[in-house]
């Protein structure tokens, strides 16, 4: 577990140190005059060292006045998609509560854990958690989706918490999700339906709706690649987005990007995964071989390669022999397929 715990007392330390006997992996962080060997210091003042704590830690545990983090953090807070999740405690260990990124952070789950550990009270005032509903975030968070607009996002869940009616629509028929009962099954996005809200499961980039909806996006997309040595990031990244554009599939639908492993080092590539979040992995020659024959392939590309393609063969193994979306495209020494899981 990636936690730290802060104290700022004696009797907290007592605190954090109970914790950790719970928790084996967390790190402790003290004033300088209680640090020991299990516990280590904070550099400079809190609200300066909580720069280094946001950026180190997925879970922070404060041991001290809610009033001292809210003020203490505020200079810290990103969005609520990537900022750690942060528990307060008092000093006695009466009270655990989840203060931010109860969702996406897990802060309200880890509540409910860390107060069950130590036999304390979790204190969660999400409003959705408080009636035992799923929030739009949870239901991504569940499911493995990105949300499209947080802001919408938060419309639906307010639906959701007041009672209204809504409904979902899942576009692909490979995609299974546990769906709460309290939101109805929408098997087409007709106009006029009978519902307030809508959560829509699809990873087009662009969709239009009749009524309040959210889009969350499957992490269902695989890209093919090919490349000539020493393509530019700039032109390798322009010409994936180009394409998906054309084809109408959001980039944070894409999963992973896939290639022979003669491109294990291919600087475009490997620039692109990172700056997208995205998994790049690479088959063998001999892997390729395998599927090589189901399509048209090229006497050149196996000249250079041994094998006579590479971006649609390695995109229909990575995606588990899926749907092609996007047959092979070719421009300026580049080469790509997109592929459905």
């Amino acid at each position: 577990m990636n936690w730290a715990v802060v104290a700022l007392s004696k009797k907290s330390l007592q605190l954090a140190l109970k914790i950790k006997s719970k928790i084996k992996t967390i790190d402790i962080y003290v004033v300088d005059r209680y640090a020991n060997e299990r516990a280590m210091p904070i550099v400079g003042k809190l609200k300066e060292f909580n720069g280094f704590l946001f950026k180190s830690y997925e879970t922070i545990v404060y041991i001290m006045a809610t009033g001292i983090v809210v003020r203490d953090i505020q200079p810290y807070l990103k969005h609520k998609s990537i900022d750690p999740a942060i528990l307060v405690l008092d000093t006695n260990g009466r009270f655990v509560i989840s203060l931010l990124s109860g969702h996406l952070g897990g802060a309200n789950e880890k509540a409910k854990y860390l107060a069950s550990e130590i036999n304390a009270i979790p204190v969660i005032t999400t409003a959705s958690d408080c009636m035992n509903k799923l929030s739009v975030d949870m239901i991504a968070k569940a499911n493995n989706l990105r949300i499209k607009s947080f802001e919408k996002a938060k419309d639906i869940t307010a639906l959701i918490v007041n009672d209204e009616k809504v409904g979902i629509f899942i576009e692909s028929d490979r995609l299974i999700y546990d769906i709460p009962e309290y939101i109805e099954y929408v098997e087409k996005l007709d106009k006029g339906l009978d519902i307030k809200g809508l959560i829509c499961i699809s990873n087009k980039a662009k969709m239009d709706f009749d009524v309040n909806a959210v889009q969350l996006i499957p992490r269902n997309i695989v890209i093919g690649v090919g490349c000539r040595k020493d393509i530019s990031v700039e032109n390798f990244e322009s010409f994936i987005k180009d394409e998906m554009i054309k084809a109408n599939i959001s980039l944070k639908a894409v999963e992973s990007i896939v290639s022979i492993d003669l491109k294990n080092e291919e600087k475009c590539i490997i620039e692109f995964a990172k700056k997208h979040r995205i998994v790049f992995d690479t088959y063998t020659k001999e892997e390729l071989a395998k599927v090589e024959d189901r399509f048209e392939g090229s006497s050149f590309v196996k000249s250079i390669t041994g094998v006579s393609s590479v971006c649609i063969t390695s995109g229909y193994l990575k995606s588990g022999k899926g749907t092609c979306l996007v047959p092979k495209v070719k421009k300026d020494g580049m080469t790509m397929s997109i592929w459905q899981m």
